[in-house]
């Protein structure tokens, strides 16, 4: 049988297959670019992870709908509760790096896994946006017999049950109740709820005694007397709210201090740079937005506004701080060592 060989016709197809070829890949190319310049085609979707009242949930409730107005989509929120956040933050690591779909998160996954919660935490997403910090503050019902925190301290340390509400390892309010139980040496009866918001409405209930919440939760109610504060855990007092520094009455707790949570909006990485310059610009546009200038000063928060590397900073320097409280309280199942998380220096 007679070889063929390549002739002026055969030549000719062939070129013209690949011209065909390098069009198809220039229109792909193309309409790629196209979608990521377009961002965003759809609402982009928000999960808070925590529930409906709580300080996260204000604080992205706040933000959010000055952020669409300059994003030109709505950003659809919701409360994705449970196990310390973990399940929002579990959820988002898990979709498509696109963009659409945005976590709202404060610190609590920089404890998942010294708690045995999750190995997912922020080390799977980028920061879009560090918006606001609070301190925690102690609080008790209106009619509580504990006028000071001095009288709350001294009846738990009698002997007296006490219950406290918590959100789960991880969340600020059984970090904080952990670091009371070790500077006091004596033990509370942590009960859980879904969130700084269920735990004010037992509270208020009379189901448990006490909790430390954030004070972007609580500063409403301090103010309209609807509980009592106690002690913010902080070394300073908080402009415009009645409650003293913890340490006014404890020194105890200045090498712990200072020390809260965060709240901010977050990505997974890898998303595509023109989705995320876009989610950006909207929030930092609604931070300097004199609407949420005035949240954040009736809430008693502390604005933030940090973004790429002085984010992350923030974000290692607190889990650096939270995860050895909770391993030195024995309250981690891990050491953070074991994640190569360092030890704070002392200041």
């Amino acid at each position: 049988m007679r070889k063929r060989h390549p002739n002026k016709y055969t030549n000719m197809k062939g070129m013209r297959r690949m011209k065909k070829l390098c069009v198809a890949l220039l229109l792909l190319s193309v309409m790629t670019g196209s979608a990521i310049a377009a961002y965003p085609e759809k609402n982009p979707q928000g999960y808070i992870m925590w529930g409906a009242g709580g300080a996260m949930d204000n604080v992205a409730r706040a933000i959010t709908p000055i952020a669409q107005q300059h994003l030109g989509k709505t950003i659809i929120l919701q409360n994705k509760t449970g196990a310390t956040g973990a399940i929002a933050t579990t959820f988002v690591a898990n979709q498509p790096a696109d963009g659409y779909s945005l976590l709202f998160g404060a610190e609590n996954p920089n404890l998942y896994k010294v708690a045995g919660l999750s190995q997912i935490d922020y080390d799977q997403l980028d920061p879009v946006l560090l918006m606001m910090a609070n301190v925690g503050v102690v609080v008790v019902a209106k009619d509580s017999p504990y006028k000071t925190y001095k009288d709350f301290i001294d009846a738990a340390m009698s002997g007296k049950t006490i219950s406290v509400g918590s959100t789960g390892p991880g969340g600020l309010a059984f970090v904080a109740t952990t670091m009371i139980e070790k500077i006091h040496g004596m033990k509370f009866n942590k009960i859980q709820f879904d969130g700084e918001g269920p735990c004010i409405t037992a509270l208020m209930g009379g189901h448990i005694d006490a909790v430390a919440v954030g004070l972007l939760a609580a500063a409403n109610f301090i103010k309209s007397g609807s509980v009592r504060g106690l002690a913010m855990i902080s070394t300073e007092r908080i402009p415009g709210m009645d409650v003293p520094a913890v340490t006014e009455a404890y020194k105890e707790y200045g090498p712990y201090l200072p020390w809260g949570a965060f709240f901010g909006v977050f990505v997974r990485k890898e998303t595509p740079k023109e989705a995320f310059d876009a989610l950006q610009a909207a929030y930092l546009k609604a931070y300097e937005d004199p609407k949420f200038d005035e949240f954040a000063k009736s809430m008693g928060g502390v604005k933030l506004g940090l973004t790429g590397d002085k984010a992350r900073a923030y974000i290692k320097q607190n889990q650096s701080v939270s995860a050895w409280l909770l391993y030195d309280a024995g309250g981690a199942k891990f050491s953070p060592a074991d994640f190569g998380i360092p030890r704070p220096q002392s200041k």
